[in-house]
Formats: structure tokens, sequence, C-alpha cells
């Protein structure tokens, strides 16, 4: 066996946050006039991946890669979208800022291997590299519209895709794609006058504070973060506490159901298939896993 490599998460050309954005019909998403409470959480469990094909697919990896001679077990791309996140601001409560200032805003993953690890020493290795991705990356990338990006389909990393999913396409459309489409409707909620006053009744209540010169909460962010130690805790706690006394984050939930509600009725083929995908890649998970 060469170098082991047992759950790093790496940025790799698969990865699901690097695929493109799927084609979305011109203009402004317009808000419902009925909008359905709630649609945001589950337009957001539409836009991650499936947990358990994830899962299954980083297995199907290890086990092409076990084959090539490499112990190498992938991460699994499990995250979970969050549209306050996207719209540039993450969700806090007061116990979250208690408990860890910022810090919790500030999570990524680890991105590439330190400088001489054995991590980076494997990642060198052209045979591990050709073993992951193939052998000609570019020529194998899949691609999935007219943005000149995609997703590797050489390598492990496609044969462990094509083993869960059952084609590369089928892969795409269920992590990517879906990630990407709803993109529309959070940029109809900026322009909703909604978005503005949910801004201001955050500053309405830290007027009261020695932080009244924040103009949003990403601004607390970045000063709580460049502050550091015990400054930015108490940012952080005042922040938070705004936060949850004008229910910023439930705002900006109910704006967003108002656009979600128009995006995934307007996605309802899409959606049904790609439900379909993922129940059949989670069944191939369980039986590539027992």
């Amino acid at each position: 066996m060469k170098e082991k490599l047992i759950g790093l998460a790496l940025l790799a050309v698969g990865a699901t946050a690097a695929l493109a954005a799927s084609t979305v019909p011109g203009g402004t998403i317009a808000a419902s006039g009925t909008p359905i409470s709630g649609i945001t959480a589950q337009a957001q469990a539409y836009a991650s991946p499936d947990a358990a094909a994830e899962a299954g697919r980083a297995a199907a990896i290890r086990a092409c890669m076990a084959a090539a001679g490499y112990d190498y077990a992938p991460p699994v791309d499990a995250y979970q979208v969050d549209f306050n996140s996207n719209i540039g601001f993450k969700r806090l409560d007061v116990a979250t800022a208690k408990a860890s200032g910022y810090a919790s805003l500030q999570q990524s993953g680890p991105g590439e291997p330190a400088e001489g690890s054995p991590e980076a020493a494997l990642f060198a290795d052209p045979g591990f590299n050709a073993a992951l991705s193939g052998v000609r990356p570019e020529e194998d990338m899949v691609r999935h519209d007219g943005s000149g990006m995609g997703t590797s389909g050489g390598g492990c990393r496609g044969e462990g895709a094509k083993a869960i999913y059952g084609s590369m396409e089928n892969y795409i459309l269920a992590t990517g794609v879906a990630a990407n489409s709803l993109n529309s409707a959070a940029g109809g909620l900026m322009s909703d006058s909604g978005f503005q006053k949910a801004i201001d009744s955050w500053r309405d209540c830290m007027a009261d504070s020695p932080y009244a010169n924040f103009r949003n909460p990403a601004d607390a962010v970045s000063a709580g973060v460049k502050a550091g130690g015990l400054n930015e805790f108490k940012i952080a706690v005042t922040d938070a506490t705004c936060r949850e006394q004008v229910d910023f984050h439930g705002q900006l939930d109910s704006l967003l159901d108002k656009y979600l509600t128009t995006r995934m009725q307007q996605l309802e083929p899409e959606i049904a298939k790609v439900t379909e995908i993922r129940k059949q890649a989670a069944a191939r998970a369980a039986d590539f896993t027992k």
C-alpha cells in the first residue's frame, strides 16, 4: 500500500461546490402571491447533497483507489445549504456567540494539505492523481452547461460517481446543478424591499449598543473577527442578541419563502427527476457499503 490518507477533506476538481450553476430562466424570479410557509427548509434540503449517496460515492472511490494500490478515504461531500449564508448572513444565535464568538461562521474545509506533509506528498504523486482523476483529467471533464466548468469524469472519482449515481450526468444533476438551481431566488430576495427592512430592524437594535456604526451583520462579523479575543465575543453576542430580538433570520426565511415558492414550482419536473436519482443512488450506496 502507498501513503495512507484517511478522512482528509481536500480541494478537488470533483468537489460538488465547484460545479457551475444550472440554466435558469432569464430575468428576476418573481415573488409568489401565495408563498408556501417553510418552503425555504424544503428548498435547502433539495439543494444539499444526499448524505447516504455521498457516503456511498466516497466508499466507491476508496475501493477503486485501493485496487490501484492507494489507501485513500475521500471526504464525504455532505454539506448543508443555507440560503441565509448564500446571501451573506450566516446564521448566528446567542448561545453560539457566547460559546465561540464568530468561530462557527469562519469554519471551512481544511483545504490543501500543508506543505511538506505526507498528504501533500501523496497529492504530488502523479500516479496517485492519475488514479484519482484520470490520466488526462481536463479531457475527462464532464461539462454540463456553457460555463466551461464541470466535474472530473475520469479516474476513481468518475468511477465512484457512476457506481452510485448510474452516470456522470446523474451525479451532476443530483449535486451541483441542484445546488445552484435555486440561486436566482436568492437574487430576487435581495431586490425585495423587505430585505432592507430586515437589515434596518437589526441596525435599529444595534443603535443602542457601542456598535451602532455597523451597517449590517456582515460588518459586525468582519469587525469582530478583526478584533479577536474578548472584543470579538462582545461584538458577536451583541450582534446575535439583536438578530434574535428582531428575528432577523426568520425575516429572511419568510422573504425567501416568497421567491423559493416560485422557483420550486418552476423546477417541479427537475426536482422529481433529482429525487428519483437520489433515491436510486442511496439504494446503490446501501448495497455498496453492506
